[in-house]
């Protein structure tokens, strides 16, 4: 089966809370990317950086198995992030952006799963447009994670999310989520009245959304939800872009949006129990696979 990963490589400063700071691979496009390989998927990242990239991280990426839609190569610089982790949140800032895909670089190109995941406005929302008018043509699943179009930056690069947006996002089959951003896309809602909002306006078959220890699943009218233990993790990096990376690639597998989501929250939690900062946080299928295993005992349900 074959993945097509749409997001920007990233280098990231990542800060811890004792202030020791590391460098790292990051964005959708490594963590994302990886976790399909671990699921076995043939993976094709659509993405641009710039010369100014350590040869190391593709070399790291290739050793992976993972391949590249060309050209990839930008006269601008690698997108840049500092990421500075408090103890109950983190701080981003944006140091450089690499340019946009272009449309002409997936049309004619078939995959089984399709990520959507910018860091920063570089997959326009044609794009998203044209995989989702066509998603029903060769069962292609689109998984969207809107994070890229729900981000501001401020003159000195800090980043924020924006109050308030209504996106071209309509009917992709599976979209990933925190608080911010569902408030961001329905004007203020919360909870569950914010993933039904999500639901409906743009007519997405499968809403997840990470709320502090929770993560749910809104599917139809069946609301699915696991409650996350608590871990003092140093890094937090990433942990959205396995999950959605981890569901996609379950659903697409084994078409059982159940045990794709509980896939998603094992995932989740065997990436908070390495303790590890950056991509190394990203967990083995069978870590991933055993906690799926234990939590769809005991997942909960209820019609809404």
């Amino acid at each position: 089966m074959k993945a097509a990963i749409l997001s920007n490589i990233v280098v990231d400063e990542i800060v811890s809370r004792d202030l020791k700071s590391s460098q790292s691979l990051g964005g959708p496009a490594a963590y994302c990317g990886i976790t399909a390989r671990k699921f076995g998927f043939d993976t094709t990242l659509f993405t641009h950086f710039g010369k100014d990239l350590d040869p190391q991280y593709l070399d790291y990426l290739k050793n992976q198995g993972i391949s590249f839609n060309g050209p990839h190569y930008s006269d601008l610089p690698t997108t840049r992030f500092v990421l500075k982790n408090f103890e109950t949140d983190r701080e981003l800032t944006l140091e450089s952006k690499c340019g946009a895909l272009d449309i002409a670089e997936i049309k004619n190109v078939k995959a089984d799963c399709w990520i959507i995941s910018p860091v920063f406005d570089e997959v326009p929302l044609d794009i998203v447009q044209y995989l989702s008018s066509t998603k029903m043509k060769g069962n292609q699943f689109v998984m969207l994670d809107p994070q890229g179009y729900t981000r501001a930056v401020d003159p000195e690069g800090r980043v924020s999310i924006r109050k308030k947006m209504d996106i071209p996002i309509h009917k992709v089959n599976g979209i990933k989520l925190d608080s911010k951003e569902i408030s961001c896309l329905t004007n203020g809602l919360q909870a569950m009245e914010g993933m039904k909002k999500i639901r409906s306006h743009y007519e997405i078959d499968y809403v997840l959304h990470t709320q502090d220890q929770i993560i749910h699943l809104l599917e139809k009218e069946r609301h699915y939800w696991l409650n996350v233990p608590k871990f003092d993790t140093p890094d937090s990096t990433g942990l959205g872009d396995i999950v959605a990376s981890s569901f996609a690639c379950t659903i697409v597998k084994e078409k059982d949006s159940v045990w794709a989501f509980c896939f998603a929250a094992g995932a989740l939690i065997a990436a908070l129990q390495t303790s590890e900062i950056g991509i190394k946080k990203i967990p083995s299928k069978s870590t991933i696979e055993e906690n799926a295993s234990y939590y769809y005992n005991t997942m909960n349900f209820e019609i809404i």
